[in-house]
């Protein structure tokens, strides 16, 4: 009976084979996992192609918990790669790989090393297939996402090494997802049959392969579980400020309108008693969240400068762990500073609306005074500050440092591995496996927004191939974050109380210019109104129009990201591929054995 693909286990030696026919040559399918997260420092984390028989089986097939095993999840794969093994007589599935699965190039080229040796028993690993080493083997090699550019690290190993069996060829590659370097890992066609075919299997929508791939980072995601920074981003998100209360208390002043100008007759005059309640207890509320987020973002700020002490793989270093600071020290002070300046500011501003809120009279040109311009707002609207041509800003030039700082390599990526093998015979020996209408999004009417939304982040790539700059590096971030929901679909509500606002402020600005009362506290205000629009427009020229989906009867797990969504196309997309065998990706592989068909069959 052929052994089952998901029990087979590291250590297990391969059978001596039975006596061979001409054509009855001994196949391997090799599996070899992807990355197992794109900030992975863990080093007891693995992307095993294996299940782990010391953990126990999960109760629901659907959800297995051995968090190591990289093909869990993809039952359907699996099973007709298991139906493959019993079609022929010598068709072996070698599933005993395994490597940390970490972003990083140096990993990529340890692992597909590793398995070379680990598969022919070089550079002291003991031959799996030990009985294999003097006979004819077709090896065909199947990787989702990183686990391709293993592969070619894994060519390379068996075009160069002595220890390579010279009657073993490589006669199939399947890449489930792969994103192609232009320098890094570059194929090695040393050691291919020269029948050997390469099935290249994509799907449109896959953000990963097409984009996020393109950068490979320093470790960072045991820091950023150490400090909870997920909160960060909760916290930001429970700020909330309903901006018709403001609309509405102002509304409930007398307000006349002259010609096109709002015009308020005196700034004294108080707004409803009910309706400033609301309003100030609204502010006191978001001042609030306000504060439990400067909390927050201190918190990270002080780990990140602590710096982090990291274990890595003993294949990479002799020390048991490397010590990385995150953030610089001169980093960190910039981000201090701002971060209590504006805080400061704070505090006199929530001590102002709390005794407003107490006396119960809420004087029009109050609501601005309280804001505590000169100790607050100035120092806000000098940070966020942010210019719409070049997209720098005193926020968006220390975000642009601390990033940087955290790629280890950009290599813009491509979905064909077409340029790596030009020049070679196999450039026309590709074949091209389009699976999109597979993927869940696929004729739901939104390709359109998501075409113009891939379009736009293939030209930022186009460019950040050119230089790492600061404009397209924030051009990327902005592109990314204009996307998102809720905030797409929020932005044009801004932009239009944003309008409201800097309309009525204008007039305000127009009329006491003409009376010689305006202040540099009008000023600012209509500062900081005008920065809010700025970002408005940001986002809007960035917004590619709606794509996320959220319908009860598309078939989705609880927790997964939203059909549609960000998350959704760099993770769920980029799966798509090894979510199955295909029949035609199946049909693909299966005409590059060169085995017999069992009996019977």
């Amino acid at each position: 009976m052929a052994p089952n693909l998901s029990s087979q286990t590291a250590g297990r030696v391969a059978p001596v084979p039975s006596k061979q026919t001409a054509r009855d040559v001994i196949n391997i399918v090799v599996m070899v996992g992807g990355t197992v997260d794109p900030i992975n420092s863990d080093p007891k984390a693995r992307s095993a192609s294996y299940r782990n028989p010391k953990v126990p089986p999960p109760p629901d097939p659907k959800k297995d918990n051995d968090p190591d095993w990289y093909w869990g999840l993809n039952k359907p794969l699996r099973e007709e790669l298991e139906k493959l093994q019993k079609k022929y007589r010598n068709l072996h599935l070698f599933v005993a790989h395994g490597w940390t699965g970490d972003n990083s190039p140096t990993n990529r080229r340890i692992a597909g090393a590793y398995l070379a040796d680990r598969l022919c028993g070089a550079n002291g690993e003991k031959a799996y297939y030990q009985g294999y080493l003097h006979s004819e083997v077709s090896i065909h090699l199947i990787g989702h996402s990183h686990g391709g550019n293993v592969i070619n690290e894994f060519t390379h190993r068996a075009a160069t090494s002595k220890q390579w069996p010279k009657k073993w060829k490589i006669r199939s590659i399947t890449y489930l997802s792969t994103p192609f370097f232009k320098r890094l890992h570059p194929v090695d066609t040393g050691a291919f049959h020269k029948e050997c075919r390469i099935l290249n299997v994509y799907c449109k929508y896959d953000l990963t392969q097409r984009v996020i791939a393109d950068f490979s980072l320093f470790p960072l995601n045991d820091v950023l579980k150490q400090v909870r920074a997920s909160e960060l981003m909760e916290r930001i998100a429970e700020v909330k400020f309903d901006t018709g209360l403001l609309q509405s208390a102002m509304l409930s002043v007398d307000v006349q309108l002259t010609g096109r100008k709002w015009y308020v007759p005196d700034p004294k005059v108080l707004m409803d008693a009910e309706e400033g309640k609301k309003l100030y207890d609204g502010v006191l509320a978001t001042l609030k969240q306000v504060h439990a987020v400067f909390d927050k973002a201190r918190e990270i700020i002080d780990r990140f400068n602590q710096g982090i002490d990291y274990p890595v793989p003993k294949e990479l270093d002799a020390k048991l762990t490397k010590h990385r600071q995150v953030m610089s020290n001169t980093l960190a002070s910039k981000f201090r500073f701002r971060l209590d300046q504006i805080e400061h500011g704070l505090d006199k501003t929530e001590k102002a609306f709390q005794a407003r809120r107490k006396s119960g009279k809420f004087p029009h040109q109050g609501f601005f005074e309280d804001l505590h311009v000169t100790a607050f707002l100035l120092p806000l609207v000098q940070f966020l500050s942010v210019d719409r041509a070049s997209l720098r800003g005193p926020l968006w030039d220390l975000v642009y440092e601390l990033l940087k700082d955290q790629v280890h390599e950009f290599d813009n990526t491509e979905t064909t591995p077409a340029a790596q093998l030009r020049g070679t015979p196999f450039a026309a020996r590709i074949v091209d496996l389009p699976i999109t209408e597979k993927d869940t999004f696929f004729g739901l009417g939104k390709d359109a927004a998501f075409n113009k939304f891939i379009s736009r982040l293939e030209g930022i790539e186009d460019r950040l191939t050119e230089s790492l700059s600061q404009h397209a590096v924030m051009d990327l971030l902005f592109t990314l974050i204009a996307q998102m929901e809720p905030l797409r679909t929020a932005v044009s509500k801004w932009a239009s109380a944003v309008d409201w606002y800097e309309g009525m402020l204008r007039s305000q600005a127009w009329v006491k210019s003409k009376l010689g009362t305006q202040t540099d506290q009008d000023k600012l205000v209509l500062r900081f109104v005008q920065m809010l629009e700025s970002y408005a427009l940001i986002f809007k020229e960035r917004d590619c129009g709606p794509m996320q989906v959220n319908d009860p009867r598309l078939k989705q797990e609880e927790g997964e990201p939203l059909v549609g969504s960000i998350p959704y196309f760099a993770i769920k997309a980029h799966s798509t591929s090894r979510k199955d065998l295909y029949p035609k990706v199946k049909a693909a592989l299966e005409g590059q054995f060169d085995t017999l068909p069992r009996a019977g069959r």
